[in-house]
């Protein structure tokens, strides 16, 4: 699609669809950090199924996100300065969160060189952001396999905090870490190429629903024969490693699929609040305050590990489903009086003074 041709959306409105994905992103990071991560049972792979898919969703939304911002004429300039704003906001932030106890490796700080990410490309034509979304979804998985070939001790898991020295962040924000760059940056680019797209029109949300679970459907066949026939790898250097779908492996298939599963739970969550809006109002408002419930999440984690944590999926599900229930609520009731989140404020906050100042 052309950009001379691209759909702009409603001056002042919100897509309720996409709000409703990105909160289930974060629920579904939730269900991962509260219950058991084992799958010894067929309850536990049903539980452990946003296991690597929810953060790629949560990159997803963003990289939707950061199309929706320049979706108006002459407002490419102002999406540049807001990405800036929202990445000097979210690194120093995500850094600070690391190092609480709660266990969770941060995406917030990632964030911040997602979107400085975004705003290299963001004035790409549709046509060519779209060719950009293809190569990196092959070329950065292969490369990130080459370095922990080569450089096994180069590559590891463990996120950058505050304190650690500039070096070390930016090498565990690019290419190494949980959520490095060269291998999130499908999920941003496909989700801006997205954003591109006539979210509100039938066809279109649709095609995200197929398309996308053919994708994730299919990745995951060829992982699975994959690795039976040919037996799994048994060290980094292993070429079979480029056949595993495991959550955050980093590899190709595990990108592409998880990628597909972000399409069709975008496009499932467009026709659904579409067709019901009132029903879904209470996640759509959630969605709206995802930053918010973010960090809230990982204080409370912090404080209280032992009370939401659980062994059991029976368990977790109660805590995540009294979770849901209270932030649901919550963003409700904020949302009838308030215009953002409290954290979201953040993000907008000089601008939001700037128009002010106008008026």
């Amino acid at each position: 699609m052309s950009d001379e041709t691209r759909p702009q959306q409603r001056e002042g409105t919100r897509i309720g669809g996409i709000d409703a994905a990105r909160a289930l992103a974060v629920l579904g990071m939730l269900m991962v950090h509260v219950g058991p991560r084992d799958r010894t049972n067929f309850a536990e792979v049903l539980y452990n199924l946003p296991h690597g898919r929810a953060s790629i969703l949560f990159a997803f939304i963003a990289g939707i996100g950061m199309s929706l911002l320049s979706a108006r004429p002459g407002q490419l300039g102002v999406a540049r300065y807001r990405l800036i704003w929202m990445a000097l906001v979210l690194l120093p932030l995500g850094l600070s969160l690391q190092m609480l106890d709660h266990g969770i490796a941060v995406i917030l700080h990632h964030y911040a060189v997602f979107y400085v990410f975004g705003v290299l490309v963001i004035g790409l034509p549709s046509r060519l952001l779209g060719v950009l979304a293809a190569l990196t979804t092959v070329c950065g998985p292969l490369a990130y396999f080459a370095i922990s070939a080569q450089w096994p001790d180069f590559v590891w898991r463990e996120t950058v905090v505050a304190g650690d020295r500039p070096i070390e962040i930016v090498d565990g924000l690019l290419l190494t870490g949980p959520y490095p760059l060269l291998t999130w940056s499908p999920a941003l680019l496909w989700g801006m190429w997205v954003g591109r797209l006539d979210l509100r029109s039938d066809p279109s949300q649709l095609r995200l629903l197929l398309i996308g679970s053919a994708v994730a459907v299919s990745s995951a066949i060829v992982a699975a024969i994959g690795l039976q026939i040919l037996g799994p790898p048994d060290e980094l250097a292993d070429w079979r490693q480029l056949l595993s779908d495991a959550p955050h492996s980093q590899m190709p298939l595990w990108v592409t699929g998880s990628i597909g599963a972000a399409s069709a739970v975008t496009g499932a969550m467009l026709i659904i609040v579409q067709r019901w809006p009132r029903l879904c109002g209470p996640l759509v408002a959630l969605g709206q305050l995802a930053f918010s419930f973010y960090v809230a999440h990982l204080v409370a984690l912090h404080f209280f590990k032992d009370i939401v944590r659980r062994e059991s999926v029976g368990e977790a599900m109660v805590s995540v489903i009294v979770v849901m229930i209270l932030a649901g609520f919550f963003a409700v009731i904020w949302r009838r009086h308030f215009e953002r989140g409290p954290l979201e404020t953040l993000l907008v906050l000089p601008f939001d003074r700037a128009k002010e100042r106008r008026q």
